[in-house]
């Protein structure tokens, strides 16, 4: 089925919180989501990145295009910064959310090496990513974050609804 950026963002974001991940780090991890699925990657690496809240690429690669924009701003343009074992499935799109133009992004494997993220940016212009209108999702993709993002959903309870969750009595006319 498809979906818009928007909806696969926030429904991404809301599964990474109900799996235990920070909020700051699940924003991002939403928008990236968008981005990979809308490139037409393999949703796998949204499954995997969501399996440890301890040790996971939602945590590390926010951090690691902090450095990428501090090497951009030092060096002009050219970057190339190596990646966690397993940050590579996701670590192009985190880096299309940077707020440069990207002239090359690409991810570099040699034989018995870390992978690279390799980037030459223009850090003189602005750039948001392009993203399709509907984006493609699988149904266990969709189903997995839909059931992590239940886990945020505040109970359906007395005390709930008079502390202001649900609809209130005027919406219900």
């Amino acid at each position: 089925m498809s979906y818009s950026a928007n909806e696969i963002s926030a429904l991404a974001r809301k599964a990474a919180v109900g799996a235990g991940f920070p909020h700051g780090q699940a924003d991002q991890f939403g928008q990236a989501v968008a981005v990979h699925l809308g490139a037409g990657r393999a949703p796998e690496a949204v499954l995997a990145a969501l399996d440890d809240p301890e040790d996971s690429p939602i945590l590390r690669l926010p951090l690691l295009m902090d450095d990428v924009l501090r090497a951009v701003a030092l060096t002009g343009s050219d970057v190339s910064l190596t990646l966690h074992p397993g940050d590579d499935a996701l670590a192009l799109a985190y880096a299309r959310l940077l707020p440069v133009r990207l002239v090359e992004c690409r991810v570099e494997q040699r034989d018995g090496a870390q992978p690279r993220l390799a980037v030459l940016a223009d850090p003189e212009t602005p750039s948001r990513p392009a993203l399709p209108p509907r984006i493609a999702v699988p149904d266990a993709l969709h189903a997995r974050l839909g059931t992590l993002a239940a886990r945020t959903y505040v109970p359906a309870s007395a005390g709930s609804r008079q502390a202001g969750a649900g609809a209130g009595d005027i919406d219900n006319d």
